[in-house]
């Protein structure tokens, strides 16, 4: 009976903690360098930045969050004469967090009072050699003669390379997410998995997956308010009507072009993939706007943007009709649930969704589809 008093007050510290959402990081680092500073950085919704002296090899951060969250950890240490910095990645969540290293660095650190962090060290260890890869190959791009450069059959072989990658980084954390339901960084994971852009019908049974705790997460909350967006817009359903103003001041609506195929365009004059795309756009308007094709564009820029917005239109030669509420996050695309651009839905004519993000050739096969058949 005493000892299982003892342990429940040794615990009750550490319960505390957990209760209030505070977080206490200890670390101890037993290297001989001289060990100088510490600084620990996060968004907890604002930017959190502070610094603490290193003394005798321990320091400690604390802080109340309300979910879990990315930080960064920072050491500054003197070698021969020169100060050096080592960057750490680590999770803040309730409760204790424990870093012991043999040596003055942190990325030996033995990690004890997080699930959590051992979890994301793994993780981040699978994904390592992966990423190391990937870098190899940016680093062989950036080493080519510029005739290799300027060769399609190179770039693309490496292009490939990279999206192999890719797809093996997809299935770490896709393996992740399957085997840790009940983890925070699965809900991370998942949205690492399915990628910015994901289509409502393969990744609504996945989320539902994820257990009742992790859903309730700030990040959870978030993903499901997306995909509920993604519902109203998902292939078949009536399209959300919105009101925005043109470039003249002038407010165009959705409705508006109730009765013709319209393509809402997601886009912004910061987004390079969006200004590459434009040609494509346009291309597929000049060839089907005669046949009935409409285009609204929506930009995604700020009040701060408007004038590269303007000329944006003006340098790619964009002439179907622009809007924006110029304000952050867009209106019209938080309806819509785009977090990334490009973006688009095209509208049939009675104003359900007839498809979503048609890019490239994609775009084209489409139309051709539609409006080919009726001529």
């Amino acid at each position: 009976m005493k000892k299982l008093i003892l342990y429940i007050a040794l615990l009750m510290p550490a319960l505390a903690l957990a209760q209030n959402n505070t977080f206490l990081i200890k670390a101890k680092l037993a290297g001989k360098e001289e060990l100088l500073s510490a600084s620990l950085v996060y968004l907890n919704p604002a930017y959190h930045s502070e610094e603490v002296e290193i003394k005798n090899g321990s320091f400690e951060f604390a802080g109340k969050i309300e979910d879990p969250l990315r930080a960064s950890i920072s050491v500054d240490r003197k070698i021969q004469g020169k100060r050096k910095t080592e960057i750490y990645w680590i999770y803040l969540e309730p409760g204790t967090i424990l870093l012991e290293s043999a040596t003055d660095l942190l990325a030996d650190a033995k990690i004890t009072g997080s699930k959590l962090n051992l979890d994301f060290k793994k993780l981040e260890a699978a994904l390592k050699p992966l990423e190391e890869n990937k870098k190899k190959l940016d680093a062989k791009l950036r080493k080519m003669p510029d005739a290799d450069r300027k060769n399609e059959a190179i770039i693309a072989e490496i292009d490939k390379g990279k999206e192999a990658i890719d797809e093996q980084i997809a299935v770490v954390y896709y393996e992740f997410y399957k085997k840790n339901p009940d983890s925070y960084l699965s809900i991370e994971a998942l949205n690492k998995y399915v990628g910015k852009i994901f289509d409502y019908r393969t990744t609504a049974p996945l989320f539902d997956k994820l257990s009742a705790r992790v859903k309730a997460t700030k990040a959870g909350k978030e993903m499901a308010e997306q995909m509920a967006n993604l519902k109203k817009t998902d292939i078949g359903t009536i399209a959300p009507d919105f009101t925005q103003l043109d470039i003249a001041g002038k407010p165009v609506k959705l409705s508006d072009y109730k009765g013709k195929y319209v393509l809402v365009d997601f886009w912004a004059s910061w987004c390079g993939p969006c200004r590459a795309e434009n040609p494509n756009v346009l291309k597929a308007y000049n060839n089907y706007h005669s046949k009935g094709l409409e285009i609204l564009g929506v930009s995604l820029d700020i009040e701060a943007f408007r004038q590269a917005w303007i000329k944006a239109v003006e340098v790619d030669q964009l002439p179907w009709k622009q809007v924006s509420d110029l304000k952050l996050p867009n209106e019209a695309g938080k309806i819509y649930g785009i977090n990334a651009i490009p973006q688009n839905v095209l509208v049939g004519p009675d104003g359900k969704v007839v498809a979503k993000n048609l890019m490239g050739d994609g775009l084209h096969s489409k139309l051709a589809e539609i409006f080919d058949k009726k001529s």
